[in-house]
C-alpha cells in the first residue's frame, strides 16, 4: 500500500505529459510570463498553473523556485532603493521571494478588507509606508491602481477615531498607528485630491489632526530629544530626559523586512499631522475672500511710502501674495530622483531608534550638503496665547478646537557653514540645568562673537575664548569653499555589483555583515544662517536666522531674532524639525520658558524657492 502511494506521488516518466516533462527553466519562464502578463496587482495567475499536477507544482512552488517569486517581485515592485540602501544579506532571492508572498498579503487585505484584518493592520501600515520610502513608480502603482489605498486609508483613520479612546488602535492610544496612516496620506495625496475634497471630508480631517498641533509637545516630533545635540547617550543618563519634541524617546517595531527582521523606528507624528493640515487649510483659502479690513491698507509698496507709513507695514498686494499664492509643495518627485530623494527618511527610521547605540550599522544619508542654502518661503501657525494656556495647562479643561491661529508669513535666505577638518567644531554649550545641550540658543554659546566674512564666519566664544572659521557653503560652484578643500560627499551602502545574489539562498545564515561603508564628506559641523527676504520684511517684519544640523539625524534648530524695534516685542524663537524632501517642517517656540516646562509655541512649514543642486552629507 505504501509503495502504491509513493507511486502515485512520484509517477514515471512514461505517465508524465508533454508539459511536465520541459526542463525546470523553460517551466519557470513560462510561469513567469503568465505571473507578469498583466503588471498590476498579485500574481493570482499562477494558481491555475500550479493546480494542474503535483510535477509541476513541487517544479514551480515557492518553496522549490524562489528564484522564480524573486523575479515576479522585481517586475512587479521597484526594488533600487532596497538595493541601494541594504548590504547583501537582506537583497538575496529568497529575500525578495519573501518580500513577494508579504506584499500580496497586504494588497490583498487592502482591496478586500474585512474585521478579520485588524489583527494585521500595524504590520500593513509599516509595509504600506516601506513601500512608499522605495517608490519609484510601481508600488504606487500597485497601492493605488490596484489595491485602492486611499480608500481603505480613509476608512482606517475613520475606524481609529470612532473606537473609544482607550481602545489600543484609538486615533491618541495608538501613536505609532496614526503617525504612519498619516505619513502615507500625506505621500498618497496631491493638489488634485485635496482640492477635490468635499467640504465635510476636509473640515472633519482637519479637526482630527487639530489636538496634535495644538498640544504638539504631548506628541514625537523628532527621533531624539531636541535638548541634545551630542548623540549618542552615555550609558549612566536616565531615560527621563525633559524634551520640547514630545515622548523623549521613539517608538520601536521589529518588523520582518525581506525576510529577516529589522528594527525601525515610527516617523514622527507632529510633522505629517502638521503637512496634511496645512494643505486643507491652504485649499480652504483658496475659496475664501479677503476680509473686508485689507481694503483699508494701502494697495502697493509705492502707496505706502507715499503715504509716510512706517515699516514694516502690510499692503494690499502683501496680503494677496500670502492669502492665494503662499502655498506649501506636496509630497512629489519635482527633480527626477526617484526613490533617492527619500534616502534620509529611511535612514532615520532604521538607524535613529536607540539614542544609546553607539554603532549603527545601517547609519546612512541624514543631511545633504546645501539642503538649507537658498530662499524657502512658508508659514507659522500663532495659537491664540489665552486659549493655548487654558488648553495645556493640567488643572482646565478647555476644548482643543476652541484655539484659533493667526497665520504669519516666513521668508527667509539662510546660507550654511561648514566647520572642515581638521579644524575642531564650536562646542554646544550644556543647558543651564544640566539637560543636555542649550536647545533654547540654537546649541551654540549665549555670549558668541560672530564676524561675517566674505567666504566664511568666525566664531568667537569670550567664555571659553575659542575660535573658529566656518567655511561658507556655495552648492552652484563647481568648488563650494573659497579655499582649494576637497572631500567625498556621499554615504554608500556596501553593496555588490550584482542586482541580487542568485548563489546567497541560504535563509538559516544569518552571521552576514550589514553594514554601511561610510565616505567622509571632511565636514564635522554645519551652521546655518539667515535673514528676512527684503520684501517680505517690509510688510511683516525682518528676523535674523542662526542655528546648528544636528550630526546624529540632520535635525534643524535656529534661533529666530528680531532686527527691527517693531517686532521687538515678539522676542526670540526657535524653529527646530527636518528637511522632508522640499520642505522645512517642525515646530516653533518662544525661548523664555525652560525646557523643561510647556512653553507658547505652534507649527510651521517652509518650502525652497529656488532649488540648488545638494551633495549628501
Amino acid at each position: 500500500m505504501l509503495a502504491q502511494r509513493m507511486l502515485a506521488a512520484h509517477p514515471s516518466q512514461s505517465s508524465l505529459s508533454f508539459f511536465e516533462l520541459l526542463d525546470d527553466p523553460i517551466l519557470e519562464r513560462i510561469a513567469f510570463y503568465l505571473a507578469t502578463d498583466r503588471f498590476i496587482g498579485p500574481p493570482s495567475e499562477l494558481v491555475p498553473l500550479l493546480c494542474i499536477s503535483r510535477t509541476i507544482n513541487e517544479s514551480l512552488r515557492f518553496r522549490s523556485d524562489s528564484h522564480l517569486y524573486s523575479q515576479i517581485f522585481r517586475y512587479k515592485f521597484d526594488s533600487a532603493a532596497i538595493l541601494r540602501r541594504l548590504s547583501w544579506g537582506r537583497t538575496t532571492v529568497n529575500c525578495m521571494a519573501k518580500e513577494l508572498l508579504k506584499r500580496c498579503a497586504t494588497l490583498t487585505r487592502i482591496r478586500h478588507p474585512n474585521p478579520e484584518n485588524i489583527a494585521h493592520l500595524q504590520e500593513d501600515l509599516w509595509t504600506i509606508y516601506l513601500m512608499m520610502l522605495e517608490n519609484d513608480c510601481k508600488n504606487m502603482v500597485q497601492l493605488c491602481g490596484w489595491a485602492e489605498l486611499p480608500t481603505w486609508l480613509a476608512n482606517v483613520i475613520e475606524d481609529k477615531c470612532q473606537v473609544p479612546l482607550q481602545h489600543p488602535l484609538s486615533w491618541f492610544n495608538d501613536i505609532e498607528g496614526t503617525s504612519l496612516a498619516l505619513w502615507i496620506l500625506w505621500m498618497s495625496s496631491d493638489e488634485e485630491s485635496v482640492r477635490h475634497e468635499d467640504l465635510f471630508t476636509r473640515n472633519k480631517l482637519s479637526n482630527r489632526l487639530k489636538p496634535f498641533l495644538v498640544q504638539g509637545h504631548r506628541f514625537s516630533s523628532s527621533y531624539a530629544p531636541d535638548t541634545y545635540f551630542y548623540l549618542p547617550l552615555c550609558e549612566e543618563l536616565e531615560a527621563e530626559i525633559p524634551c520640547t519634541t514630545g515622548p523623549p524617546l521613539p517608538i520601536v517595531r521589529d518588523i520582518v523586512h525581506y525576510g529577516r527582521t529589522i528594527t525601525l523606528a515610527a516617523p514622527p507624528l507632529v510633522p505629517a499631522a502638521l503637512l496634511n493640515f496645512v494643505v486643507r487649510m491652504e485649499a480652504r483659502l483658496d475659496d475664501n475672500p479677503l476680509p473686508s479690513a485689507v481694503a483699508q491698507l494701502p494697495a502697493t509698496r509705492a502707496d505706502a511710502t507715499a503715504m509716510g507709513l512706517h515699516i514694516p507695514h502690510l499692503t494690499q498686494e502683501d496680503v494677496v501674495d500670502f492669502h492665494f499664492h503662499t502655498r506649501t509643495r506636496f509630497f512629489g518627485d519635482y527633480n527626477n530622483l526617484g526613490s533617492e530623494r527619500l534616502d534620509s527618511a529611511w535612514f532615520r527610521v532604521v538607524s535613529c531608534h536607540d539614542l544609546w547605540a553607539v554603532e549603527r550599522p545601517l547609519r546612512g544619508i541624514f543631511y545633504h550638503l546645501g539642503s538649507l542654502t537658498g530662499h524657502w518661503n512658508g508659514r507659522a501657525l500663532i495659537p491664540d496665547l489665552q486659549t493655548h494656556i487654558d488648553v495645556n495647562m493640567r488643572n482646565r479643561r478647555q476644548n482643543v478646537q476652541n484655539v484659533t491661529w493667526a497665520l504669519e508669513r516666513i521668508s527667509c535666505v539662510f546660507q550654511e557653514h561648514h566647520c572642515l577638518n581638521p579644524d575642531e567644531p564650536m562646542p554646544a554649550p550644556a543647558e543651564a540645568h544640566g539637560w543636555g545641550e542649550d536647545v533654547l540658543n540654537g546649541w551654540l554659546p549665549r555670549r558668541l562673537k560672530i564676524d561675517h566674512e566674505a567666504d566664511g564666519l568666525i566664531l568667537h566664544d569670550p567664555e571659553t575664548g575659542k575660535t573658529v572659521r566656518y567655511e561658507t557653503y556655495h552648492p552652484e560652484r563647481e568648488n563650494h569653499y573659497s579655499g582649494s578643500f576637497k572631500g567625498s560627499s556621499e554615504w554608500r551602502c556596501d553593496l555588490p555589483p550584482q542586482i541580487v545574489s542568485e548563489d546567497a539562498q541560504d535563509e538559516s545564515v544569518d552571521d552576514y555583515d550589514e553594514v554601511c561603508e561610510e565616505l567622509l564628506s571632511g565636514v564635522t559641523d554645519i551652521i546655518i544662517t539667515g535673514e528676512t527676504h527684503e520684501r517680505v520684511g517690509e510688510a511683516w517684519g525682518s528676523f535674523s536666522f542662526i542655528g546648528r544640523v544636528r550630526p546624529w539625524d540632520g535635525f534643524v534648530v535656529l534661533l529666530r531674532i528680531p532686527t527691527d524695534a517693531a517686532r521687538s516685542y515678539t522676542g526670540r524663537w526657535i524653529f527646530k524639525g527636518y528637511i522632508h524632501e522640499h520642505s522645512l517642517v517642525g515646530r516653533w517656540r518662544e525661548t523664555g520658558t525652560g525646557v523643561d516646562q510647556v512653553g507658547y509655541e505652534g507649527g510651521f512649514v517652509l518650502c525652497k524657492v529656488d532649488e540648488t543642486t545638494v551633495d549628501a552629507v
